[in-house]
C-alpha cells in the first residue's frame, strides 16, 4: 500500500470516527429534525386553506418528534404504533363522522348537560336568595357556579364506582387495549381508569403490581396520567364553555377516548418495551368499592370534590394573581427597551412581525406559535390559541380552559368554529409541569421503588401527554372541517 492509499485510508477512518461521535449524531439529528419542521412550517402556509392537508402536516409534525425523541427506534413495535394510530383514527370517525355514533355522542352531551342542571340545584339550595329564589349577581361567578360542580361530580363518580358501572367499562376498555394494541394487563387497565379518574388514583387499581412493572409499562402510565383529565374538572370545563360551545361536553369525553388511547402507542414509541411484563395477555382485578355503603362512597366522592375544589381555587388565585405580576413586569421591561431600540420590525418568509413592548404571556405564545400553526389553526389565529396552549403546559389546563372561556366569552369571533374544537382537545391534559410533581409524590409514594424512574422520566412523559392531545387535536379538527 502506498503513501496516497495509506493517507486516504487514515482520513477514511478519521471520517468514520467524526460521524461516529455521539455529539456529532446528536448535531446532525437536531439539524434534521427542525429542517423536518421548516419544511412543514413552509408546507402548511402554501395549503394555509386545505384542511386535509393540514391535518397531514399537523399529524406529520407529531410522529417526527416523536421518533426523534424515540430512545431506541430499532426496539419500536411498529405493529403497535401502526394498529394503535389507526385504532384511534377509527374511534374519532366512527364518533364524529357515523351517524348512529353521532346521535350517541349528542345523547351523551345531553346527559352531561342534564347533570350540570341537577349540580345547580345543590348550587341553588345553598347560595340562592331567600327572597328571589334565585342566585343573585355577586354570586354569578367561578366559586359559586364552577367550582361546586366538581364536588357533585366527584360524588357521582364515587356512586358509580361503588354499583359496579366503572369497573365494567375499565375492564372491557381495557380488555381492547390488550388485544388490539398488545399492551400488558396492568397498563392496560390503568390507561382505562384514566378515562374516569386522576393521574394519581389510576395507579391505585394495580398497587400490587407496581413494583413488577418494566420500565416501559412505567412510563406508559405516567403518560397515560398526562394525557387525559379526572371527570370531576372535566365537568368544570364544560360548565365554563358550553355557552360558547354548546356540544363541547361530547367533545371533551371523545377527547379523552382518543388521547388515552394514542398515549399508549405513543408512549410505546418513545421508550419501547424491552422486557417481560408480569401481567401480559391478562391481568386479575378488583376495584375495591368506596365506603361500606352507597351513601358512605357519596359521601367520600363529595369530600374529595370539595378538597379538589378548594385546591382548585387557590391554584387558580395564586396562578392568575403571578402571571398578572409577570406579565407587568415583563410589559414595564419591554416597553423601555423599545424606546431605545432603532429596530420596529422584523420579516420572516411571509410573516411579518411589529416589534412591540410585550407580555410574560406573549413571550409564551411566541415559542408555541408554530405548535398551534402546524395543529391546523390558521396564521392569524395560532398567536392567540398558542397563548393557551403554553398556559396549559407551562401551568396547567385548568387555567388554560378558564383563560379560553372568558376569551371567547368576551369575543365570540377572535377565533373560527374549528380553531374552537382544535384548542378543547389541544387543552384536554394534565400534561404540564406541575404533574411531574404530582406524579413522583403520588405514584411513588404507592410504591417508593419506582420512584427514581419516575422522577427520570417525568419530562418525556409531559411531552408524550402533550403529543397525544395535540394528535386527537389534530384528527378531531380535520373530521370537523
Amino acid at each position: 500500500m502506498n503513501e496516497n492509499d495509506k493517507e486516504q485510508e487514515k482520513k477514511l477512518e478519521t471520517g468514520n470516527s467524526f460521524l461516529q461521535n455521539k455529539i456529532v449524531q446528536m448535531g446532525i439529528k437536531i439539524l434534521s429534525y427542525f429542517a423536518i419542521l421548516s419544511i412543514l412550517f413552509l408546507l402548511a402556509n402554501i395549503f394555509e386553506t386545505n384542511k386535509i392537508i393540514r391535518g397531514i402536516i399537523g399529524l406529520t409534525f407529531i410522529f417526527t418528534t416523536l421518533f426523534f425523541l424515540s430512545e431506541n427506534v430499532k426496539a419500536i413495535n411498529y405493529k403497535t404504533l401502526i394498529v394503535g394510530f389507526l385504532f384511534q383514527l377509527i374511534l374519532a370517525l366512527l364518533l364524529l363522522l357515523t351517524q348512529d355514533f353521532v346521535g350517541i355522542f349528542k345523547a351523551a352531551n345531553d346527559v352531561f348537560l342534564a347533570l350540570m342542571e341537577y349540580a345547580k340545584k345543590g348550587i341553588n339550595f345553598l347560595f340562592a336568595s331567600f327572597v328571589t329564589g334565585n342566585l343573585e349577581n355577586p354570586l354569578i361567578n367561578f366559586t359559586f357556579i364552577i367550582l361546586p360542580t366538581i364536588v357533585f361530580f366527584g360524588a357521582l363518580i364515587y356512586f358509580f364506582y361503588y354499583i359496579g358501572l366503572m369497573e365494567l367499562i375499565i375492564k372491557a376498555y381495557a380488555w381492547i387495549m390488550m388485544r388490539v394494541l398488545g399492551t400488558s394487563g396492568a397498563e392496560s387497565v390503568v390507561a382505562s381508569a384514566k378515562l374516569f379518574v386522576g393521574q394519581t388514583e389510576a395507579p391505585l387499581i394495580i398497587k400490587p403490581f407496581l413494583a413488577l412493572l418494566t420500565r416501559s409499562e412505567i412510563f406508559t402510565v405516567m403518560s397515560a396520567g398526562m394525557a387525559t383529565m379526572a371527570g370531576g374538572v372535566m365537568a368544570a370545563y364544560v360548565a365554563m364553555i358550553s355557552p360558547y360551545i354548546p356540544t363541547i361536553a361530547g367533545h371533551l369525553l371523545t377527547a379523552i377516548i382518543l388521547s388515552v388511547t394514542a398515549s399508549v402507542y405513543m408512549s410505546k414509541t418513545l421508550i419501547p418495551e424491552t422486557g417481560d411484563p408480569v401481567t401480559r395477555g391478562d391481568i386479575k382485578i378488583k376495584l375495591e368499592k368506596p365506603g361500606t355503603n352507597l351513601f358512605e362512597a357519596i359521601t367520600l366522592g363529595a369530600r374529595d370534590g370539595m378538597f379538589l375544589a378548594f385546591n382548585v381555587g387557590a391554584m387558580l388565585l395564586a396562578f392568575i394573581s403571578l402571571i398578572a405580576l409577570l406579565n407587568d413586569l415583563v410589559f414595564n421591561i419591554t416597553s423601555w427597551l423599545f424606546t431605545i431600540s432603532p429596530i420596529k420590525s422584523i420579516n420572516l418568509l411571509s410573516f411579518s412581525f411589529i416589534l412591540k413592548p410585550f407580555t410574560f404571556q406573549d413571550i409564551l405564545s411566541f415559542i408555541t406559535y408554530p405548535i398551534a400553526y402546524l395543529l391546523g389553526i390558521p396564521k392569524h389565529e395560532a398567536f392567540l390559541a398558542a397563548n393557551f396552549i403554553s398556559q396549559k403546559i407551562v401551568i396547567n389546563e385548568f387555567v388554560a380552559y378558564s383563560n379560553f372561556a372568558k376569551t371567547i366569552a368576551e369575543n365570540p369571533d377572535v377565533l373560527s368554529m374549528q380553531s374552537k374544537i382544535i384548542l378543547s382537545y389541544a387543552l384536554a391534559g394534565f400534561a404540564n409541569f406541575s404533574s411531574i410533581g404530582i406524579q413522583i409524590g403520588g405514584i411513588g409514594a404507592l410504591e417508593p421503588k419506582i420512584r427514581p424512574t419516575i422522577a427520570q422520566l417525568g419530562l418525556r412523559a409531559l411531552i408524550i401527554g402533550n403529543l397525544a392531545n395535540f394528535s386527537s387535536a389534530v384528527i378531531a379538527g380535520t373530521i370537523m372541517s
